[in-house]
């Protein structure tokens, strides 16, 4: 009974923190923060009033062909039983957040497969949960937490089945998850190379065939829908928004990918150090990259000593698709190997202690003095873990937030003013597009920053980019433009907002306050005079 109540405990003090920002944000102002939610959720109100898998928040409405359906489906459901909004974003925080006790779940089942048991297990378990970035998804919109459950059950299911032949039906349930898996997040592609290759290496020819009869439809029936509904245009902006493909080869060309390969090894390891450390408010790139080198050497010894290759198999697929990938490999990016990558830590950490006694039991001052001074590296590492972690859940996070409510406050009177004084057919340039649509239920497009330009440190063709505002609008037909306070902050920050402003000082606003502008872009007030 102690122990029950004790495991109890542990797991409302492992869920505690999420629950409490999840409660004290369930209106989700930060609805946006990664761009990609706001889409999302404006793809699932599109399925939910049965106009197909459609992005609503676009000019002209092109299908999304983009991301996978399963995720913006089960928000639809949401959209479904509350089509009001923002008063819907409660029941989808509540969603997000109920997404959160499975992951840990997946978790702590695959641990063992990585030969952790005990307490060892639960201290990696509780990491898991109190990790800032996996506690900022469990109240947000974003289809990690969905994804990473999947993931791992199909990764666990494939080993099952190595360890079990009489049950050929795990490798079969094993490629079921892989295909949904593959439907919530396309970076699930590399199941379907990495666990047959590893059936076919212990020679379960059978198992192999199984997973792969179970997932390929998946991939062949979304290759499918994405030939008969993608968008032929190749400007910057459907290319972003609707062809991942498309973008990928405009971003990437051959002659670029020893560039993009060594910038995004680079912000690989230090995507891998954030996520293990959280060290946000005390950041240094040099720590993260030794951070990162240790995990990965880590993940190479626990493999080679637990004898599970599935998990590091998909693991090594999918950071080769990163390094070559035009969506850079930030914590949100690698999220997925966290398990994996945290054993490795920890694996390495282990080796490191070891040959620290080992030293200490030598008789000699010098292995002494090294082995001391390791010691104490060792418990200032810990130590810092244990500070970023707490500090981000309890200061950075709350402050971070208090700000996002702050922002959507002072953007809030020109949405109202957006709604009230411009046309129903009215399209709108802003940096945050998705949010014009769903606060305004106006059609709105934000130019999008081309990763190439920041692989190649093109500052100029940043600032040109920005300085075709004007074109670009006129291009798309918007006849409005946003522009707040806070443009940019995803990823120019201060140089675009200011080369935004300095764009914009040529037209005077329709409506001003203290957050955000509403202009009337002077080519559509061109062509209403030559109507």
């Amino acid at each position: 009974m102690l122990r029950k109540v004790a495991v109890i405990v542990l797991l409302l003090a492992a869920l505690a923190p999420s629950a409490y920002l999840a409660f004290q944000l369930r209106a989700m102002p930060h609805l946006g923060y990664y761009h990609d939610d706001s889409v999302y959720w404006s793809s699932a109100k599109s399925l939910a009033e049965g106009n197909g898998y459609r992005i609503a928040s676009l000019p002209g409405e092109p299908y999304q062909t983009k991301y996978t359906p399963v995720y913006p489906a089960l928000l639809a459901l949401i959209w479904k039983l509350n089509p009001n909004f923002p008063s819907n974003l409660p029941s989808a925080t509540l969603l997000a957040w109920c997404l959160f006790p499975p992951y840990l779940a997946m978790v702590w089942l695959i641990l063992p497969q990585l030969g952790f048991a005990g307490w060892q297990r639960t201290v990696l378990w509780v990491s898991s949960a109190l990790s800032p970035v996996a506690v900022v998804f469990s109240f947000s919109l974003m289809p990690e937490l969905l994804f990473v459950p999947l993931l791992l059950g199909s990764i666990l299911l494939a080993e099952k089945a190595s360890e079990r032949p009489d049950r050929r039906w795990l490798a079969l349930l094993a490629g079921v998850l892989g295909a949904i898996a593959y439907l919530t997040k396309s970076i699930a592609g590399p199941l379907i190379i990495s666990v047959p290759a590893c059936f076919l290496l212990r020679r379960e020819w059978r198992n192999a065939i199984l997973f792969v009869a179970a997932m390929l439809p998946a991939p062949l029936v979304w290759q499918w829908w994405m030939s008969h509904h993608l968008s032929h245009l190749t400007d910057l902006a459907t290319l972003y928004y609707t062809n991942y493909v498309g973008y990928q080869i405009y971003n990437v060309p051959w002659r670029d990918l020893p560039i993009v390969v060594w910038h995004n090894f680079d912000l690989y390891l230090m995507g891998v150090g954030k996520l293990l450390t959280f060290d946000v408010p005390y950041g240094s790139k040099h720590l993260e990259r030794i951070v990162a080198v240790a995990a990965i050497v880590g993940c190479v010894r626990l493999t080679r000593r637990s004898g599970r290759w599935q998990y590091p198999a998909v693991a090594l697929v999918m950071s080769a698709l990163m390094l070559v990938w035009h969506d850079m490999p930030d914590q949100r990016v690698v999220f997925p190997l966290f398990p994996l990558l945290a054993a490795g830590l920890w694996t390495e950490f282990e080796n490191v202690c070891r040959a620290l006694r080992s030293s200490w039991r030598k008789p000699a001052f010098a292995d002494r003095a090294v082995a001391f001074l390791g010691a104490g590296a060792v418990a200032a590492f810990a130590a810092f873990i244990a500070f970023t972690t707490i500090f981000g859940l309890f200061r950075f996070l709350p402050e971070l937030f208090d700000n996002y409510r702050a922002d959507l406050a002072a953007r809030q009177p020109a949405y109202d003013w957006i709604k009230r004084n411009t046309p129903a057919d009215a399209s709108i340039f802003a940096y945050d597009d998705p949010l014009v649509y769903l606060y305004t239920g106006r059609r709105s497009l934000g130019i999008p920053i081309p990763p190439k330009l920041q692989y190649h440190e093109d500052d100029a063709g940043l600032d040109r980019l920005v300085d075709s505002i004007p074109q670009f609008a006129g291009e798309h037909g918007l006849s409005y433009a946003l522009v707040t306070r806070d443009d940019f902050y995803r990823d120019l920050r201060d140089r675009g907002k200011d080369r935004e402003r300095a764009v914009m000082s040529t037209e005077r606003p329709v409506f001003s306050s203290s957050g955000a502008d509403v202009y009337q872009l002077s080519i559509t007030r061109a062509v209403a005079s030559a109507r």
